[in-house]
């Protein structure tokens, strides 16, 4: 809490903006407003301990502007869900990450403006995506195990970056068919770190300037897809199992680049918080070596009798609710921020526009008032009606997100995670270096863990170019 002196500057200049908000508890603001609980820890922490100590809305200061933190169900439902929902934006994220991610994905459009028409283009959301969807897990398994069988040749992996990779060549696999060269994979971290650089930036956005080479690698990424494109309209005879020659086919008339910028925009929206729920599912698994074995034996049978397949997975309860249950105790998106665009009433207040509203996931997926145990991880929660009881998108379980601009690629990673949690079990047992807590960074609005060191031990299991010959 800031001292005496710092709290009595705040309400020398700024007592006055306090009025109108007395009704909402919060903590007490020094010179920096409230901004000093945020210095040096985590956002997300924050978030959860207000939820804790003030309940559903807590007032917060951004030096002398005032904001909220949203920790309650309903008040989140208004914001997200509503016909309200329309009266806030996603703030600054937008123009931090549009650089990176450019202006043809959903992502970055503004509600009031072209979203709708933008998220109905997204490869995800179209009329077949559900069909095409099932026609990638055989592939994405094939991917996953080659890259199993990579990982087994050494002595020791970091998980993080390992099944970043991992997650990086399955995409692509679903996308374009095959894995892509490492320049690719190179261009797209330098974009990341680019837009992370600008998500973190304690200055304005106009004096951060792009890493070197950056114009470079954009062209180089989002022309690797252009050049994928154009060579699959050349080609004459069968479709390629893959996202881009099913829209091509769908959709003929679609601009080359459009399409390039929505298939490399995937990468962006997905392949950092789905390998970061995998490093937290592994890491979960590891300290509870029965749930693990559990995994591990319905997995074998799902590739007993030959690939996986969509109607698999669909029967796969265990491994759906290890990936339930990962996404619970461990969420990668766990802050997620509005900012209304014009003055807005909400918890009783009136909202300047451009203020900062805050919603996070952790306090509600941990809340002992909804979940027994909140704190262990328990896959055998989500059996026998919790799936129905908490459905993805519900008030205490929103990885996500909540209402209609909730992640257009929900489904294809939910299928991702559950081709990877199956595949990487039947093979291996994922060892993890310590159960301990593992520190916690963020990078490109995800959480980023650190320092989760193991290895690969091999199950007796196909190979991959078996799995690649029975795919076929």
């Amino acid at each position: 809490m800031p001292n005496a002196l710092s709290r009595g500057i705040f309400n020398l200049f700024f007592g006055a903006k306090r009025k109108p908000f007395a009704s909402l508890p919060g903590p007490q603001p020094g010179i920096l407003g409230t901004a000093g609980d945020f210095l040096g820890a985590s956002p997300w922490d924050v978030c959860a301990r207000y939820g804790r100590e003030y309940g559903g809305v807590t007032l917060i200061w951004m030096g002398p502007n005032p904001g909220l933190v949203l920790n309650d169900p309903a008040l989140i439902a208004e914001v997200y869900e509503s016909p309200r929902r329309m009266e806030f934006e996603k703030g600054n994220i937008s123009e931090q990450i549009r650089p990176s991610t450019t202006d043809d994905t959903s992502f970055t459009a503004e509600l009031r403006g072209d979203w709708v028409q933008k998220r109905d283009m997204e490869p995800t959301a179209r009329p077949w995506a559900a069909e095409s969807l099932a026609e990638m897990v055989g592939p994405m398994q094939a991917a996953i195990s080659e890259s199993v069988d990579a990982l087994l040749k050494r002595d020791a992996i970091d998980l993080a970056p390992d099944l970043r990779r991992l997650t990086f060549d399955a995409f692509s696999v679903a996308l374009v068919s095959e894995k892509l060269p490492d320049q690719v994979f190179e261009d797209f971290m330098l974009l990341a770190k680019a837009a992370d650089a600008r998500i973190q930036a304690k200055l304005p956005l106009k004096f951060v300037k792009p890493p070197k080479g950056f114009e470079e690698a954009k062209a180089r990424f989002y022309g690797h897809f252009v050049d994928r494109i154009r060579e699959a309209r050349k080609r004459q005879g069968s479709r390629a199992v893959d996202v881009m020659s099913r829209y091509l086919e769908e959709q003929p008339g679609i601009d080359d680049q459009v399409l390039a910028h929505m298939l490399g925009g995937t990468y962006f929206g997905g392949a950092f918080s789905s390998s970061v729920t995998l490093v937290g599912a592994f890491h979960q698994l590891n300290k509870y070596p029965q749930a693990a074995e559990r995994l591990a034996a319905e997995a074998a049978s799902l590739v007993a009798d030959g690939p996986l397949t969509f109607g698999k997975l669909e029967g796969a309860k265990w491994t759906e609710a290890v990936a339930f249950e990962s996404l619970r105790i461990l969420p990668a998106v766990r802050v997620m921020t509005r900012t209304p665009s014009k003055d807005a009433r909400l918890a009783g207040v009136t909202l300047p526009a451009g203020s900062m509203i805050m919603i996070t996931n952790q306090h509600l997926h941990r809340d002992p008032a909804h979940w027994p145990d909140p704190d262990t991880f328990k896959p055998e929660r989500w059996l026998d009606g919790g799936t129905t009881r908490d459905p993805l998108g519900s008030g205490h379980f929103f990885p996500f997100g909540r209402g209609p601009r909730a992640c257009v690629g929900a489904d294809f990673a939910m299928t991702f995670l559950k081709t990877a949690l199956a595949t990487i079990a039947s093979r291996v047992k994922v060892h993890v270096d310590s159960t301990e807590p593992f520190e916690e960074g963020f990078f490109f609005g995800v959480v980023l863990p650190k320092g989760v060191t193991g290895k690969l031990v091999a199950r007796t299991a196909p190979s991959s170019e078996d799995v690649r010959v029975r795919s076929a």
